[in-house]
């Protein structure tokens, strides 16, 4: 390398001449005696003296000071040679900088060993002055970089920091933006601290254009689900959008998914939709798309002409999943599919949205695992659309009417109370059968708006009777679970029958069963509504929830019996169920009515085994205001 300078020369150090020289076997030392003659003359380099002295340290910048305190002499002594044996080691780190500086933080110095041509048409003048480090950066930051990114890298980039970062560490990396002929670029500052760890003396500083790194990454990011490795919903569009065939698209949920998260963990839940991942990619073809959309829902495309094929695909993914449940120890992994037909331009969106809308028909269904679109359901999503887009406008101009079906004692057949119903009068005079609307609002969230509208017209409607002096008896409205969840719905409740003047055991609130049942909180919310004075009425009881559960809750003043339970009368075994039903409810102190009574003969075996209350067509259909109103003459 530099063998006039020394006093050694190759032939002085030849490994020929060394006492650890074997002939046929070469050097048999582990460490060369002779190291720093054979440096000086140039038999091996900077680097190699390095790995031969400290095979075992991998930090090359810390092995070369170390090697100069073990090696002493002049060697080390001309600043041109160390500059460029740090120069070679920035090498030797196999480095893709395009812009390389010796930096001599001592002495504010900064000298360029490689620079990008643009920086040095930019910089070079100055760079041959030797400016200072901070100084230099100051000037490149304002010239290049991204506004935004301007005072973040001065504060990152400069000495202060970089003594902080080196205190534990001997390397330090930051990201930045630059602006290069009107494009943004992503580039990389990286330091390396050569003058051990917790000093800072001498540094290299490179820099280097990162922006295809960058751009692959960000096609990660957009393109690659974070939890299962496979596809996300972007680049199953993307990736569909580009294929030119027709097929099925398939949106796929799983029943009851956050069980696992609850009892296992997320840990374990995150593991299990990754097997689902893959064992739904393990089932559908090569030609076939699949793709995590988040949480417990995924969408998969398959390239199949014949729906009969895609229901074999469908039906295989679950016998596969339920393999995963048992491999994975975790509670039973159910899948639902919704199926629509996908031809090319059609709007992905527009399919999912499809195949999505006939997978929730089939939400609470277990029986059945998967749904075709149709149709048919095009014009439910229209008109389900209309629906809510005229929602609160019907609702503020009061197109939303109450009707109320009568309560009647059968000993008696007086009206001892009424349930308050909702009915949707359009502006054509059509009436909308809540059957139509009430699920769309369950599922969207204006249920909540819908429930409070009925009950403060039922509070409205009881004032404006009193006032008249009318009889007036309790008349029910009903909560939806939507409402049931609201956290300050008693309160509110109370407010509006206490504003508008009416006693709240006059508004009693019924609760389905199955509301009841699938709320935690139902004994408190219960226990809240006592204590201001609503009675609390169990509704749709023994319609195939865990009844006898709802009995021992004690929440409830009245059980209203489903219908199906009515349609019993006339069979034995019904009606024994019957008796034992309304006797056990009566020994805990609750008052029964009986709904969907629509003949003398369920009439007369209700009253014998003292049903407290009848609702039905026997008696009366539900009646519009003014019907209503000629009752309480």
């Amino acid at each position: 390398m530099y063998i006039n300078t020394f006093k050694y020369t190759p032939k002085d150090v030849s490994c020929q001449l060394c006492t650890e020289y074997v002939k046929k076997l070469g050097c048999t030392a582990l460490r060369c005696p002779w190291l720093a003659e054979r440096i000086e003359a140039g038999v091996v380099g900077y680097r190699e003296a390095v790995l031969e002295t400290f095979p075992h340290e991998r930090r090359l910048f810390q092995r070369l000071n170390l090697l100069i305190k073990h090696y002493p002499g002049s060697l080390w002594s001309n600043e041109q040679h160390e500059r460029l044996n740090e120069s070679e080691m920035v090498n030797a780190l196999g480095s893709n900088f395009n812009s390389i500086y010796y930096v001599d933080v001592d002495n504010n110095k900064m000298y360029p060993y490689r620079m990008n041509p643009s920086v040095r048409a930019m910089f070079g003048e100055v760079l041959e002055s030797k400016p200072g480090y901070n100084e230099m950066m100051e000037q490149y930051v304002n010239a290049i970089v991204l506004e935004e990114d301007k005072l973040h890298m001065l504060l990152e980039t400069s000495i202060n920091n970089l003594r902080r970062q080196f205190l534990i560490k001997d390397t330090y990396q930051h990201d930045y933006r630059i602006v290069r002929d009107g494009q943004v670029q992503y580039c990389r500052a990286k330091f390396v601290n050569v003058s051990g760890v917790g000093e800072l003396h001498k540094m290299i500083a490179g820099f280097s254009d990162i922006s295809p790194e960058k751009q692959r990454e960000l096609e990660r990011i957009a393109y690659v689900d974070t939890v299962t490795g496979g596809n996300n919903y972007e680049s199953f569009k993307k990736k569909l959008r580009d294929r030119n065939v027709s097929g099925y698209l398939i949106s796929m949920d799983i029943h009851s998914f956050k069980i696992v998260n609850s009892i296992c963990g997320v840990a374990k839940g995150d593991e299990a939709l990754r097997w689902i991942s893959e064992n739904i990619c393990g089932v559908i073809g090569h030609n076939d798309i699949s793709g995590h959309i988040n949480a417990d829902r995924f969408v998969i495309f398959c390239a199949d002409d014949k729906i009969n094929k895609v229901i074999r695909k469908i039906e295989t993914i679950n016998l596969q999943l339920i393999k995963v449940s048992e491999s994975l120890k975790i509670p039973k992994i159910q899948p639902y599919f919704g199926v629509t037909k996908w031809e090319p331009g059609k709007k992905v969106e527009e399919a999912y949205g499809e195949a999505n809308f006939a997978k929730n028909r089939i939400k609470e269904r277990k029986d059945v695992l998967y749904q075709i679109y149709s149709q048919a359901d095009t014009e439910r999503i229209v008109e389900e659309k209309q629906m809510e887009d005229n929602f609160y406008r019907d609702l503020n101009d009061n197109h939303f009417e109450i009707w109320y079906q009568p309560k009647y004692a059968p000993k008696t057949n007086k009206l001892v109370g009424a349930e308050g119903l909702v009915r949707w009068r359009r502006e054509n005079n059509e009436i909308i059968p809540p059957s139509k609307f009430i699920p769309l609002f369950e599922r969207n969230g204006m249920i909540k708006a819908l429930d409070e509208y009925v009950f403060r017209e039922v509070c409205t409607h009881q004032r404006r009777w009193l006032d008249e002096g009318k009889k007036i008896v309790p008349i029910s409205i009903n909560l939806s679970r939507a409402s049931l969840y609201f956290e300050s719905v008693v309160k509110r409740y109370h407010d509006i029958a206490r504003r508008i003047g009416i006693y709240t055991h006059f508004v009693p609130i019924e609760i389905t069963e199955s509301a009841a049942v699938d709320n935690d909180e139902i004994k408190s919310i219960a226990d809240k509504f006592h204590g201001n004075g609503f009675p609390l009425l169990v509704d749709d009881f023994g319609s195939g929830y865990s009844s006898l559960a709802t009995l021992n809750m004690k929440c409830f003043d009245t059980l209203k019996i489903d219908k199906s339970l009515i349609d019993y009368i006339g069979d034995s075994n019904g009606e024994r169920l019957l008796v034992h039903t309304i006797a056990l409810a009566k020994e805990l102190g609750i008052c029964v009515t009986a709904e969907g009574v629509e003949s003398q003969e369920q009439v007369e075996f209700l009253k014998n085994i003292d049903c407290d209350s009848i609702q039905g067509f026997y008696y009366s259909k539900p009646l519009p205001l003014a019907e209503y109103e000629m009752l309480l003459d």
